[in-house]
């Protein structure tokens, strides 16, 4: 195979003898998302990261470091008055890289990744899939801003937390209460059902 005369492919130093050769390739972008800052869907890691870094008041961790050994967040979240867990936090484009890059199970307790396609991903591990979630994330963001206290959304997701649901878990019984409507709602509907 003959090399592509139309790409240059420059070396660039990066320090103790080692070079980086990169290429004049077109930037790859994903779907129009336009949420906050990020006009397009991550198409890589460093783009779940940085979705992460926008919306981690919203998931209701702290991030105490970012790093790039396994594993790549740590993080608190509030378990209680004056209680807070630690996190280990990895990122993936999409969960099944966890497996593919050789890390250890044992030493994560969330997946952070736009895509879940990793269906035999240990149930202890949390998998928090962005894309989707989006929708929902940028209505709590909205709450969250509004407010200077916590908002009814944190105040549930604490509360979940401490009931021992994962943050899955907690989105969906959120969007059940928020979309499907309050009991009064509810009744109303069957009401009208029952009328004809």
């Amino acid at each position: 195979m003959t090399p592509n005369p139309s790409i240059e492919v420059p070396a660039k130093p990066l320090g103790q003898g080692r070079m980086m050769i990169t290429t004049n390739r077109k930037r790859i972008f994903g779907d129009k998302i336009g949420f906050k800052s990020l006009s397009c869907a991550p198409v890589n890691e460093l783009g779940v990261v940085y979705l992460f870094g926008v919306l981690h008041d919203t998931f209701d961790f702290i991030i105490e470091s970012i790093q790039s050994g396994y594993p790549d967040c740590l993080a608190r979240r509030k378990v209680g008055n004056n209680r807070w867990e630690e996190v280990r936090i990895e990122f993936e484009y999409d969960s099944r890289s966890f497996k593919a890059h050789g890390h250890d199970p044992s030493r994560v307790d969330v997946i952070i990744c736009w895509t879940h396609n990793w269906k035999e991903c240990p149930k202890r591990i949390e998998i928090i899939e962005l894309s989707s979630l989006l929708g929902d994330a940028e209505q709590i963001d909205k709450e969250i801003q509004k407010k200077k206290t916590l908002s009814e959304w944190q105040l549930f997701a604490q509360q979940k937390r401490l009931e021992g649901l994962t943050f899955t878990e907690i989105a969906q019984l959120w969007k059940k209460q928020k979309y499907e409507g309050s009991p009064n709602k509810a009744n109303a509907a069957d009401a009208k059902k029952r009328r004809g």
